[in-house]
């Protein structure tokens, strides 16, 4: 995973894997799923994993997740990665909660899955959404473990902390600046919930340059709260604002976050972040943490440090650049998937 030769000790001690290219058909729907799989060498029955790549361009020839589902399958499990309507359009889909459920029982029929060591997981939103599905109570008793890599425990306490650049950390309460594309996911998202005519007047404000904020008597309270929300206020101030939010609005939010629904939660939960994630708050993932913990359930949660810049699982324009390996944060690494794959088995 954090090599980029390609003669990796993995690759040299491993026999080459197998790499296709499938599709099928959502049950119930007329839906269907493409995705990559990536099965070990061999014919015998090995764990199994769907992974969830989230907001990210469907390039199925990205490096790193190339590298990623390559990796897991040369130690020993199929891997499955979809390609779903949020990444055809960048936004949070309901739909894509029953196509990941769809993924997880294509596996447990295939001939060289061991169907009673099947997980999912995913990265930022495709960690949570991971969640959501491994939740669904058509599989929720079947799914194993669920490891998510930097994803948001609750869609609103998200839209608060993007608003605010602050997030809740246990109790207290710090600065997060959020990048560009959290930002512009939840705009988006927050608009497309407004009806016609407020959609209208709050583009055309958002598009402006007059930098003037409307008066309310101009827009209804639930386009008011969105154009506050996206132009920015306090943390209080957020909290009131996504009150207002209208219902459909606030049950979609509800319906994206794995907090909603987290004693349906059965499998094991493995969560990573990094302190410096500027896409998710790694505060969601303590509070998550915490959450399953009280709850009676299994999770093992590891925090990196500055490990970012090594594994650069969110890359943006500000990135630096270079190569870093931090020996720390990679042993915190291999003790995570450690127990990955110790659960997987």
């Amino acid at each position: 995973m954090l090599t980029e030769f390609q003669n990796s000790p993995l690759t040299v001690f491993t026999r080459d894997i197998q790499h296709q290219e499938i599709q099928f058909e959502v049950p119930d729907s007329s839906s269907k799923v493409q995705a990559d799989l990536y099965l070990p060498s061999g014919s015998s029955l090995q764990p199994a994993i769907v992974f969830f790549m989230g907001i990210v361009p469907p390039n199925r020839e990205e490096e790193r997740i190339v590298r990623l589902a390559e990796g897991l399958a040369r130690s020993g499990m199929v891997v499955m990665i979809p390609w779903l309507e949020t990444q055809k359009t960048n936004q949070l889909s309901r739909k894509d909660i029953g196509s990941l459920v769809a993924s997880f029982k294509y596996l447990e029929t295939h001939p060289r899955v061991r169907p009673d060591a099947i997980g999912m997981g995913g990265i930022c939103t495709g960690a949570s959404m991971s969640v959501i599905a491994a939740q669904d109570p058509r599989i929720n008793e079947k799914v194993k473990f669920v490891n998510s890599f930097a994803g948001y425990y609750d869609a609103i306490e998200l839209i608060v902390s993007t608003s605010s650049n602050t997030q809740r950390v246990d109790q207290n309460v710090q600065p997060w600046n959020s990048d560009n594309l959290t930002s512009n996911m939840i705009t988006n998202h927050l608009i497309n919930g407004l009806a016609p005519e407020d959609k209208t007047r709050i583009t055309e404000i958002i598009n402006s340059d007059l930098g003037s904020k409307p008066t309310g008597q101009l827009l209804s309270k639930n386009a008011h709260a969105v154009f506050q929300l996206v132009s920015g206020s306090t943390r209080k101030e957020a909290i009131k604002y996504t009150s207002d939010l209208n219902q459909e609005t606030q049950s979609f939010l509800a319906s994206m976050s794995p907090s909603t629904n987290i004693k349906n939660l059965k499998a094991h939960l493995l969560l990573m972040h990094d302190t410096h994630d500027r896409l998710i708050p790694s505060g969601e993932s303590r509070r998550f943490a915490k959450d399953i913990e009280q709850n009676g359930g299994s999770v093992y949660h590891t925090e990196f440090s500055l490990f970012q810049k090594a594994v650069k699982v969110h890359t943006t324009k500000e990135d630096n650049t270079e190569n870093t390996f931090f020996l720390g944060e990679a042993w915190k690494l291999f003790l995570h998937m450690y127990n990955v794959m110790k659960l997987a088995r």
